[in-house]
């Protein structure tokens, strides 16, 4: 599963919503048909919006000022040209950018004398804009949701008998149609504390020609404020990039910085290099990077053109998730529909466990009463028990520590197992406040999800694990809540290093959804395959993959379900299943 297009709650446009909001907008300007520009899904409509009309009405000049906001190619020169000169200067169009619907725009009652074009009369003019603000991209294109109502006027001023908008607001303002045909996710890279992880961070932003430059310069403002506790950046600041990153025929983006690169470290030039190929190699078309610091070009194993596979031990582990359940009281791996049971003792005798989590560096299960987890190696020797309250289902991440979430002192309680040392209670923040349901890492190491219940139901948030220098787990940042479309979201696994699939309430019953880690959309798994799952009270979800990806859950009379790609929903012939998770 991969986020790449812009669905769910982003893409519920009501097309009569919009047609009414952009009512009245001037629509002169030429539009062109012309080939897809990239295998990205955006609309491939270009759009080159019209200038200032002579004589234009001050409500006349701020619907051609929104609609020149459209243009795509991205562009602010014609909207430039609908404020004042002084104006036009001041303004800040990639400061942010702000996604609208629902739009109306009205003279105020002070104003509307001054609307007939044939009186020439001097003075200002005050017209309102009214509108249902959707979401905020900030500079680097990172996104937050409003979904408010917001209103904003704009002062007019007469230049050479012209009306023209002398207070712009800041940044852009985009409908919410043009959001959806331009606009992509995409992932700026940097790394954790230590230097040994790239860690994703979304964004959107514009597709088209200048998506290679757009990257770099997102990725050269640095981490976002809210993660730099938990990550760092080896790219210069866009103090010193050079304004443009073109990409050459034989699809070569050339990064250059004004900074010389010839002191940094041979450790710093690589992870440099492995930040801005990632980041690029989403672009469709970049074959190689060359990355240039003054008279000095970066290169990887010699070669200075830096192929876009380069770098591949920076990222998330190759290593493929499998589902893992507990069958008549046995530990057996779920695949293509299939389950065998684990080598070793978990796989003849479970001990009645009610939790499991298996991974190449050993399997953990609650015991019945969820006071105790027994703990043994893959093969189920060298057990030991750890004692707990409350425990819920345990995680390895894919450093192959343990971890364990409990009920300690009317707080939860997170503590970490590495090998064969002692269990270590971590700092966990807000989490402590959080009734957590279940908690699971990042495939990657680098973050958390949970789900935990609230005064309305389940609520899904999402936090950073926070290492120091020396790569040791240190606690958990703050966790912020995902916002969903779904009621009631609960048993989330990573479905990639930036998205979450989980189990949500609908009028169809329980269904599984996904949704990205800043919560710019979710969607459903009816509508990616459809194939609705049965309302069956769908209790547990994990993701597996055999020869390709398949989603198992288990309903409320512990029977497996079971979907493979291109298929339907399917109940596999197994007694019932009294545990199910994903596993590494």
């Amino acid at each position: 599963m991969t986020r790449r297009s812009v669905a769910g709650a982003v893409a519920a446009v009501v097309t009569a919503a919009v047609m009414a909001g952009c009512a009245g907008i001037p629509s002169s300007g030429p539009v062109v048909k012309v080939a897809d520009d990239g295998d990205l899904g955006q609309s491939a409509v270009r759009y080159a919006p019209a200038r200032p009309q002579q004589g234009a009405t001050p409500e006349q000049v701020v619907r051609g000022y929104l609609d020149a906001m459209l243009a795509f190619p991205s562009s602010s020169r014609t909207a430039s040209a609908f404020l004042t000169p002084e104006a036009a200067r001041g303004w800040a169009p990639t400061s942010q950018v702000r996604v609208y619907s629902q739009s109306a725009v009205s003279a105020t009652p002070q104003s509307s004398a001054r609307n007939d074009p044939d009186e020439q009369v001097a003075g200002r003019a005050t017209v309102r804009l009214g509108f249902i603000e959707e979401a905020q991209l900030d500079r680097q294109g990172r996104y937050t949701g409003v979904g408010r109502p917001r209103s904003m006027s704009y002062s007019l001023e007469q230049v050479d008998g012209e009306w023209r908008i002398t207070d712009p607001q800041d940044g852009l303002l985009v409908t919410q149609k043009f959001f959806t045909d331009y606009f992509r996710s995409f992932d700026l890279y940097f790394f954790d504390r230590p230097g040994r992880r790239l860690v994703p961070d979304p964004v959107y932003l514009v597709v088209g020609d200048q998506l290679a430059t757009s990257l770099v310069s997102s990725l050269a403002g640095g981490p976002a404020s809210s993660g730099r506790e938990a990550t760092r950046t080896y790219v210069p600041s866009r103090t010193v990039l050079r304004p443009s990153v073109p990409v050459s025929s034989r699809g070569v983006a050339d990064v250059e910085f004004t900074d010389d690169f010839a002191e940094l470290s041979g450790s710093a030039r690589d992870r440099l290099s492995a930040q801005v190929v990632w980041t690029l190699r989403q672009v469709p078309g970049i074959e190689a990077v060359q990355v240039v610091g003054g008279t000095t070009a970066l290169s990887a194993g010699g070669d200075e053109a830096q192929p876009v596979q380069a770098w591949g031990g920076f990222g998330p582990s190759t290593a493929r998730g499998r589902a893992y359940a507990v069958v008549d009281d046995r530990v057996v791996e779920v695949a293509d529909g299939q389950i065998e049971p684990i080598s070793g003792s978990w796989g003849r005798d479970a001990r009645g466990v009610e939790q499991v989590a298996v991974a190449e560096s050993g399997v953990a299960g609650v015991l019945p009463g969820g006071d105790a987890v027994r703990l043994t190696t893959r093969q189920g020797t060298r057990p030991r028990t750890i004692r707990g309250n409350d425990l819920i289902a345990p995680d390895w991440d894919p450093d192959g520590k343990l971890w364990l979430v409990d009920r300690s002192g009317g707080t939860t309680r997170v503590r970490i197992v590495d090998g064969s040392a002692d269990e270590r209670a971590l700092d966990v923040r807000g989490v402590a406040g959080l009734a957590v349901d279940d908690l699971t890492i990042s495939p990657d190491g680098t973050r958390y999800a949970v789900t935990a219940r609230g005064a309305g139901g389940g609520e899904l948030y999402v936090g950073r694990v926070l290492r120091d220098v020396t790569d040791q787990v240190m606690g958990l940042g703050d966790p912020v809540r995902v916002p969903t479309t779904v009621t009631s979201p609960r048993s989330a696994s990573w479905s990639s290093t930036t998205e979450l699939s989980f189990l949500g309430d609908s009028q169809a019953g329980t269904q599984v959804y996904q949704v990205a880690i800043d919560g710019s959309a979710t969607t459903s798994e009816v509508s990616r395959s459809g194939s609705l799952l049965p309302d069956v009270g769908a209790a547990t979800l994990a993701i597996g993959q055999g020869r390709s990806e398949f989603l198992y859950v288990t309903d409320r009379d512990g029977a497996l379900w079971y979907l493979a790609p291109g298929g339907s929903w399917r109940v596999l012939d197994t007694p019932p299943v009294t545990a199910l998770a994903t596993g590494r």
